[in-house]
């Protein structure tokens, strides 16, 4: 009986799978963007059709990586949406919009607010109630909402004063 062994990539995408590694395996090729131009110009070329595009870049540059249909789609739409083929970061929100929220401005609120809640003073101020809490943590400031009770009525005075003693 032969023995089958196997070759030392092979050995290794074995022993990352029994250790558990998750390994994917068809790794998407970044393109630069002379890469980019020739795909879109081979996909005109083929009457705008992907797969033929895919092929014919395939024979063009057998070593260079190669496009998927689907990368060719993808270019395509990227280019009629944003003008620009290369793939760009998000554009995100900047973190602090507007007025910067100092701490002393949150204290003050809730000095001058002691009813308010942390939601209250969160809502106020435009930060996270977490924010607002970590806050007045770190300055100490444990505030708190005081509870209003019942009065002692006059009559009932006496009864205390004769449990205290």
């Amino acid at each position: 009986m032969e023995r089958h062994t196997c070759s030392p990539e092979t050995t290794t995408i074995k022993r990352m799978l029994l250790l558990g590694c998750t390994l994917k395996l068809r790794v998407m090729a970044k393109f630069g963007i002379n890469e980019y131009c020739e795909m879109l110009l081979i996909y005109g070329e083929c009457g705008s059709k992907a797969k033929s595009a895919a092929r014919l870049y395939r024979k063009r540059f057998p070593e260079e990586p190669h496009p998927t249909r689907q990368t060719t789609l993808k270019i395509v739409k990227r280019l009629r949406e944003t003008g620009c083929v290369t793939s760009r970061p998000r554009v995100r929100r900047p973190r602090n919009v507007g007025r910067k929220v100092q701490p002393e401005d949150v204290l003050a609120y809730a000095l001058a607010h002691p009813q308010s809640s942390t939601k209250m003073i969160s809502e106020n101020c435009g930060l996270s109630e977490s924010r607002v809490w970590t806050i007045q943590n770190e300055a100490a400031a444990h505030l708190y909402r005081s509870t209003p009770v019942q009065d002692c009525c006059r009559e009932k005075l006496h009864v205390v004063q004769l449990c205290d003693e």
